[in-house]
This record gives structure tokens, sequence and C-alpha cells, in this order.
């Protein structure tokens, strides 16, 4: 069964690291990769670079995911010309699809309550357009666009951006070791909230303290309730493994082999 589950999920890899070490590792073992692309690469990589990693995973018949940019980046900015660097970095990343050919690009929302409470309606108001264009632009395409919660302390805010786009293009990816560190709700709330949007899964362990990203199993989180309920709603997400240690993504594939519930929701997985 193991190497049915590595085969049905997709693995986080910055492409600098995909690039310089592990692109071996994931052809010999067809590892479907979800390529984390920050701003350094896209700055110091033509798509003529990016084409040759791509075109070697495409010819194996891998199927890609990608995670865009998130450092410094605010969607729903008040600041304007942060904001319109904002959207253009977007823009570069969703430009790669030609590239890649992605079946799904995950994204931050880049909200905190922390600063912006006050703002909450212009944030989300300015969010809307930034995502929303974006949202246009993928018609067309295999893409969707899957909006990851981080830092969001509760999932109103999520489902109303998402009812705000409006788009079978756009859905929610379920982080479920940032629900575990950050939300003030539990992950109950969070799926009867936004199960009917859910595009995706980001699987990883903590203790609840630090957003630690370690092997499923290592931490605290109730991930058979996450898998009970994926079943039992019939949905399809694409699902990724996000442990940031190649030794966490081995323990953490050796104990979703273990779990029964997972083993059958794989068979009809988006991936």
């Amino acid at each position: 069964m193991f190497e049915d589950i590595i085969r049905k999920v997709q693995i986080c890899i910055p492409f600098g690291l995909l690039k310089e070490k592990y692109l071996p590792l994931v052809l010999e073992n067809r590892i479907n990769p979800e390529i984390g692309i920050d701003g350094d690469i896209i700055d110091t990589h033509s798509k003529k670079d990016l084409l040759e990693i791509a075109s070697l995973l495409k010819q194996e018949g891998l199927l890609i995911t990608l995670h865009g940019p998130f450092y410094d980046l605010v969607p729903g900015g008040m600041d304007k010309k942060i904001l319109k660097t904002t959207r253009e970095r977007l823009k570069q990343t969703f430009d790669l699809i030609p590239v890649f050919e992605p079946i799904s690009i995950v994204c931050h929302t880049g909200y905190d309550k922390n600063r912006y409470h006050e703002v909450e309606d212009e944030w989300l108001e300015t969010a809307v357009d930034t995502w929303g264009s974006i949202v246009k632009d993928l018609e067309g395409t295999r893409t969707i666009l899957a909006l990851e919660n981080v830092y969001e302390k509760r999932p109103a805010l999520l489902q109303k951006l998402l009812r705000g786009l409006n788009s079978e293009k756009a859905g929610f990816c379920f982080d479920a070791g940032h629900m575990n560190v950050f939300s003030k709700t539990d992950m109950e709330d969070w799926l009867a909230t936004l199960g009917s949007f859910v595009k995706e899964l980001h699987l990883h362990d903590n203790n609840g303290t630090w957003d630690d990203h370690m092997a499923i199993g290592m931490g605290n989180i109730d991930f058979e309730s996450l898998f009970k309920y994926v079943e039992e709603n019939h949905l399809r997400p694409i699902i990724t493994i996000e442990a940031h240690k190649e030794k966490w993504m081995w323990q953490s594939l050796e104990a979703l082999s273990r779990s029964e519930r997972f083993c059958r929701i794989i068979q009809y997985s988006g991936s």
C-alpha cells in the first residue's frame, strides 16, 4: 500500500531543493511534487530554466502542483504600492501555468487579524479583487487556485472570500497543522464551515505550539477525524504531505499506510 500512496499524493519540495538535490529521488520513486516557487526563484530563473525541470517531470507522467510565494505579500493590503507589487508577483507565478501545467496552485491569503481586524471589510473587498482577476485567467486551464489557512483564527473570513470569488476554479486548501497552531476554533468548525470548498489538504503534524511541519504521528493532530470527514462527505481533494524533512516525509507515508480510512479515500482523491 505504501507504493500506492506515494503515487496518489503530492510531496512538497521547494524548487531550489528539487533542482539541486531531490530530482533523482523524485524521478526514481515517481513522486508527484508540490513545487514551492518563491520570489527569488522567479527573479533568478528564466522560463526556459524552469521548463527543463517541468519537462522531465511531465515526461514521467508525474502530477505537479505549485505553492506560490507568500513572504511579504499582501493580497488584501491597504498600501496601494505594496498591493501593486503583490499583484505583480502573483501574476508572475500564475504566468508559469503553461510551464508546469499544475493541477493546483496553493496560495496564502495574507490575512492576520492582529493587523487587519479594524479594516477587515476593506481587506476582504481588496482580496476578492486580487484573486478574482487571477481566477478569471484560470478559465480554460486545468489549474485551480487553492487558498490556504495560515494565521486565520476562525474560518468565517475564508468563507466570505471564497463566496466572494464564487468560482469552481477557486477552493480551500485545509492545512491541519496551521489550524492546530493558529486557530481559536477546532477542526470540526473549520470543516463544517468550509467543507464544501475543500479542494486540497496539507498534511503535517505539530503539538499545537509551533508550526513544526513534522511527520504525521509525531504531534497531536487528530488526522483520523479529518479522514473520516473526507470519506463520509465523499470529498476528492488533492492531498499534499508537507513535512519539512526527508525522513519525516517517509515517516508520514508509513503512518498513512497504516490508516485504513486514508487508504480508502486516496483511491478517489483528486491527485
